[in-house]
């Protein structure tokens, strides 16, 4: 493994209606770069134990994908684990199941040094990201503040609590035993 390791400060936001955005994007010297769609569907076991730590385990597609609690602000992007070997046996031995199944369509902008990520879930939810990547944790602030400058710039509003991310959303819409378990833990709030 070489190559440098950067930490991804990334921050979510109501987008503004995405043909806007894309102009508004465009005016300020940025450009789309990509469009894709994507299904993503998150397991756990019947009693939660994962989400109840506040550790999410996601199929994307055909990639797997594990976040973990707190080290998700402090690990370079490249400690993500996107590649758990066996994972398919151990899922069966684990009585994992689907808790949430829902496909993104996502816009992709690049706008000075940040990433802008629009998606747009099946179940009617929208949400953008704007990411800004730094070479160690002094440049943190820094990115954070570029990134509050961004969204003003391209009209993206804070998420609200009555908005949430996606899968936050999905799960307040379609998961009651799963938020009932969040909730406990003091990860959610009821709202």
């Amino acid at each position: 493994m070489g190559g440098t390791s950067m930490i991804e400060v990334e921050r979510k936001f109501a987008p503004p209606d995405l043909v806007q955005l894309a102009r508004r994007v465009e005016e300020l010297g940025g450009k789309r770069v990509s469009e894709a769609s994507f299904t993503d569907v998150y397991f756990d076991t019947p009693d939660c134990a994962l989400t109840r730590r506040d550790i999410w385990l996601r199929r994307r597609d055909d990639e797997w994908e594990l976040k973990l609690p707190a080290l998700r602000d402090l690990l370079p992007v490249s400690s993500t684990c996107e590649d758990l070997c066996g994972i398919d046996d151990t899922l069966r031995d684990a009585a994992l199941a689907p808790f949430a199944d829902f496909a993104t369509t996502r816009s992709k902008f690049a706008l000075g040094g940040c990433s802008i990520d629009a998606d747009t879930a099946s179940f009617g939810h929208a949400v953008m990201e704007i990411e800004v990547l730094c070479a160690d944790a002094s440049g943190v602030e820094a990115a954070e503040a570029e990134i509050a400058r961004v969204a003003d710039l391209v009209g993206a509003k804070p998420l609200t609590s009555a908005l949430g991310g996606k899968l936050e959303t999905y799960i307040r819409r379609h998961a009651p035993a799963v938020l009932q378990a969040l909730v406990e833990e003091g990860i959610l709030s009821r709202k």
